[in-house]
């Protein structure tokens, strides 16, 4: 009878402590962002006011914000992959180091919904995601691209730029290709390893510059397995949002849509029914 009431009283014990654990004063678990700072990471990786971050590799993180920066701060891995709440929708960012700015706890209904959908969540290896950008234009037009080294963008650069429709810089090249082989094949050959070094070192910023010389913004950052989940979440955040290469189909139109579009106007002054005459 002695050894029970000391198991149960070290249950208890221990029940209790999980509890605190697991709560913090104000019984919220998870972060969630409060307010930008001047030059915190939050706006560089294109997170919002709002959004909650439930772990860090894939573990639930319940803590404060001093240990998040203390997690985050350690050189044990090069980046850190967050997962992020948003709407109801959650999404993954990588990350080097603190994220900055200012941070608040959830409430408990919100941290007790954010929990239960975590868990439902399919568990995905941390080396299996790659890190997309996407950005939009005035029209919700979304052009998503990986930015994962690409060898072929420095083997093969016309091979790499007609993949991704660059085509005024695929012109360019080729016509440095085309002229350089005419005059002299040393200068055919150095300007070709001079355009694979460039590809190299740019690749992602010729990529990111040539969206935006489009007319396109940056609008998200997401980590992903592939471009059909990064084209998923973000009609999560906005579900008018069509992609130039879609994967998920067209955006969904409701009736209010519908009732914007202009109608057209017949030319000239011919009426619908015909001239009363007396």
């Amino acid at each position: 009878m002695a050894e029970e009431t000391e198991n149960t009283g070290a249950g208890e014990s221990k029940d209790s402590e999980t509890a605190d654990t697991s709560l913090n004063a104000d019984g919220t678990p998870y972060l969630k962002i409060a307010e930008h700072g001047r030059s915190s990471r939050t706006k560089a990786l294109k997170l919002k006011v709002e959004d909650v971050i439930v772990a860090v590799d894939g573990t639930e993180f319940r803590s404060n914000s001093d240990n998040l920066v203390d997690l985050l701060s350690s050189e044990d891995d090069g980046q850190w992959l967050l997962t992020i709440w948003r709407a109801g929708t959650f999404f993954e960012v990588f990350t080097r180091g603190p994220l900055g700015g200012v941070l608040k706890f959830t409430s408990e209904e919100e941290a007790k919904l954010i929990s239960t959908k975590f868990n439902d969540r399919p568990l995905v290896e941390k080396s299996e995601f790659r890190t997309f950008e996407v950005l939009k234009d005035i029209k919700k037009k979304c052009d998503v691209y990986d930015t994962t080294f690409s060898q072929t963008a420095v083997v093969l650069p016309p091979v790499w730029l007609a993949q991704n429709r660059m085509w005024e810089p695929f012109i360019a090249v080729m016509s440095v290709y085309l002229i350089t082989f005419n005059v002299n094949l040393v200068l055919f050959v150095l300007s070709s390893l001079l355009i694979a070094v460039y590809f190299k070192q740019g690749q992602v910023t010729m990529r990111r510059s040539y969206s935006m010389f489009q007319d396109f913004q940056m609008w998200a950052i997401v980590a992903a397995t592939d471009e059909a989940t990064v084209q998923q979440t973000c009609r999560a955040f906005d579900p008018k949002c069509d992609f130039v290469r879609s994967l998920v189909g067209p955006p969904i139109q409701n009736d209010t849509d519908q009732k914007k579009k202009p109608k057209r106007r017949k030319s000239g002054n011919v009426t619908s029914t015909a001239p009363t005459t007396y």
